[in-house]
């Protein structure tokens, strides 16, 4: 891609989306092209660096997935065994299934744990003492049954990097991975490195008023370090990806190609609905006309983060945008880049093309819960359709289909639609999860 188009079209699409500030960076056929467009802070003249720290939200999972399977690269931790013959907080779980969990579950986000587990204290940040209020909860299904995303699984993944490392998750995250990486470490939530880079200010744009980015300040609850914690730049996310695609010099020595073959391959009970084509441990994966690529995506407070690479080609993309429609430039970059001969992957979820089902519908009407997220499904239109509610005041009509697919179009606005689809137990039939946005909320009565 020439750099000049490069640097015009994502200052574009910045300005599009108002986008105060973005960085954009592609490795391909071993060169590197980075461009930044605009500023940190809406209303400032400071203009983004390639050094500029962004809120990299759930990308960061992809950096403490990677401490993992250094781990079990050193034989310090095995992907199948069960998590509780790591944490001592695991015993006595409420619920007899968490004794099942492995780290191979954790990190497919197949473990049926709760998404959002948050402590009561939040002024709290000890991971031992987040991992033991986990274990008070019940889970959302058998471990291994399918796949539910969950920020607490993550969490609980930094909690065995501390018991196995005898160091707090930040101190392991910079010094067996972000320094030998070439990384300057920034842990926005606190932390040992915290504040040493320039880091971007997060904007919210509000719907109706385009062009009016306010600034907002990050948030990120106790505990939850190791599932959203890290700042960084497109450059470090793209020094990340080719450790991954092994094109780093010394990549075998800091991941072995084992593990890193390992986390790239897709798990069988990973079926991502709604969110990616597939799920490894820790890389999601994203369809393409010339096959996966695998990456993340991360939203935080203000700000987005997105990092492919495509293990065929060797071919790296990272986007990082200081605001809540940073999400929209993503996708919009996307289609651009695959016009100049950069197909990236890229997963958009498809409205159901089964028959719509009228009749039966109380099979599926009930109360679901994920957690503190409450959802109340009921039969509307005389039976002949589905209503969604939750505590926010959410109110959906679902449109069902024959695979248990459904589009929900929300009532009070004039948003696009989003797809969801409802699970069954394969022995009865019966219906046990509904899944809404990658997250499975557990069936707790019938209506």
């Amino acid at each position: 891609m020439e750099a000049y188009f490069a640097v015009d079209r994502l200052r574009e699409l910045a300005q599009d989306h108002s986008v105060p500030g973005a960085q954009m960076t592609i490795r391909r056929a071993g060169e590197t092209l980075s461009v930044t467009t605009g500023v940190r802070r809406a209303g400032s003249t400071t203009p983004v660096t390639a050094d500029t720290a962004f809120a990299l939200g759930s990308v960061t999972k992809v950096f403490t997935a990677t401490v993992i399977a250094q781990l079990v690269a050193e034989g310090d931790l095995e992907w199948d065994e069960p998590v509780a013959d790591y944490l001592a907080e695991f015993d006595g779980a409420v619920d007899g299934r968490m004794s099942a969990v492995t780290l191979r579950h954790l990190l497919s986000h197949t473990a049926g744990l709760v998404a959002d587990h948050e402590l009561d204290d939040a002024g709290a940040s000890s991971l031992a003492r987040y991992t033991a209020s986990v274990t008070t909860t019940r889970t959302l299904h058998a471990p291994g049954h399918c796949f539910s995303y969950s920020n607490t699984g993550y969490n609980v993944l930094g909690r065995v990097i501390e018991a196995t490392a005898d160091m707090k998750w930040q101190a392991v995250m910079e010094n067996s991975l972000l320094r030998p990486l070439g990384i300057d470490p920034v842990f926005p939530g606190g932390g040992t490195a915290a504040g040493l880079r320039a880091v971007a200010d997060g904007h919210a744009v509000r719907p109706g008023r385009e062009r009016a980015a306010h600034p907002v300040g990050l948030h990120l609850p106790a505990g939850w370090a190791p599932a959203g914690g890290l700042a960084g730049s497109a450059d470090d996310l793209v020094a990340l990806a080719t450790l991954h695609l092994g094109t780093r010099p010394g990549a075998d020595t800091l991941l072995p190609a084992a593990e890193r073959a390992e986390m790239s391959a897709a798990a069988p009970a990973a079926d991502a609905f709604g969110m990616a084509d597939g799920w490894g441990l820790g890389l999601a994966h994203y369809a393409s006309p010339v096959g996966p690529w695998l990456g993340h995506d991360g939203t935080a407070d203000g700000a987005s983060a997105h990092l492919r690479f495509h293990p065929a080609t060797g071919t790296a993309v990272a986007l990082t945008a200081n605001a809540t429609t940073g999400t929209r430039l993503w996708a919009d970059l996307v289609d651009a880049l695959r016009e100049h001969g950069v197909p990236v992957g890229d997963h958009r979820p498809a409205a159901s093309t089964a028959p719509a089902v009228t009749t039966g519908l109380d099979r599926f009407a009930g109360d679901y819960r994920n957690g503190d997220t409450r959802f109340a499904v009921r039969a509307h239109r005389e039976g002949t359709a589905l209503r969604l509610t939750d505590a926010t005041g959410l109110t959906a009509d679902l449109t069902l289909h024959g695979d248990l697919a459904f589009t929900a179009r929300r009532t009070d606005t004039d948003t696009a639609p989003y797809t969801g689809r409802f699970v069954t137990d394969p022995a009865t039939g019966d219906v046990t999860l509904m899944q809404l946005g990658g997250r499975s909320a557990r069936r707790t009565t019938a209506a």
